[in-house]
């Protein structure tokens, strides 16, 4: 889940895979993983340019996006560790 922050989550995916006989964590992590930071998910990056045309308020965008996407990967980092 780490990685995918910094390097997003299909390349995160691609990469890890070669380190791990256990896919269906790992894609339970990158899947999880893909909230979070704008750059967790490349598909969040789409958005952005869509919003852009609507709004030119980049900051407002990534800071509600950020909060956002923060909580609900706490929310499933929770879930996760109680069940």
């Amino acid at each position: 889940m780490l990685s995918c922050q910094f390097i997003s989550n299909v390349p995160s995916a691609i990469l890890l895979s070669k380190f791990t006989m256990d896919y269906e964590s790992l894609i339970v992590a990158v899947n999880i993983g893909s909230l979070g930071t704008l750059i967790s998910s490349l598909a969040s990056l789409i958005t952005l340019k869509h919003y852009l045309k609507a709004e030119k308020n980049i900051v407002k965008y990534i800071l509600l996006y950020t909060i956002i996407n923060m909580l609900f990967l706490l929310v499933l980092l929770l879930y996760i560790f109680i069940f």
